[in-house]
């Protein structure tokens, strides 16, 4: 949701007061460091991405940043890999989505498994997953 907040940093800021002690935020997101921007380099995919309805793009970093920013604390930042690698090279051939529909013969559980976890230590899986909770220091509160 945070993509789609015109000042992400201002509506966490007015979350935290709201979060019992052990609390969490927890936010999803698309992340701006997907593969098929950042090894891949797919013209047609980041038309498609940056034409989209996403005010804000954030990758591990920056949205580690907003969450400081705001005053919390990270608790974790998870790289997820939603799509299978039939549709980034579908992206790749055809310059849209639907690899996972149309090539879906070449999608195992092991090999989403692997692709997502070696996107995973480049950091250029598709979304991010974070759990932000209060800061330790009563001025952030």
């Amino acid at each position: 949701m945070l993509e789609h907040i015109p000042d992400p940093r201002e509506m966490l800021r007015n979350m935290s007061p709201l979060l019992a002690d052990e609390g969490q935020i927890i936010v999803e997101v698309p992340s701006s460091s997907d593969a098929l921007l950042t090894i891949y380099q797919s013209d047609a995919f980041s038309r498609f991405t940056y034409w989209s309805c996403h005010l804000n793009l954030f990758n591990a970093h920056t949205l580690r940043l907003l969450a400081e920013q705001a005053g919390l604390c990270v608790n974790f930042i998870m790289q997820v890999q939603r799509y299978p690698l039939s549709n980034h090279l579908h992206w790749l051939a055809h310059g849209k989505p639907g690899g996972h529909r149309a090539w879906g013969f070449l999608d195992s559980p092991e090999l989403d498994a692997a692709y997502a976890s070696s996107l995973g230590r480049a950091g250029a899986c598709d979304t991010l997953i974070a759990g932000f909770g209060r800061g330790g220091d009563e001025s952030t509160r």
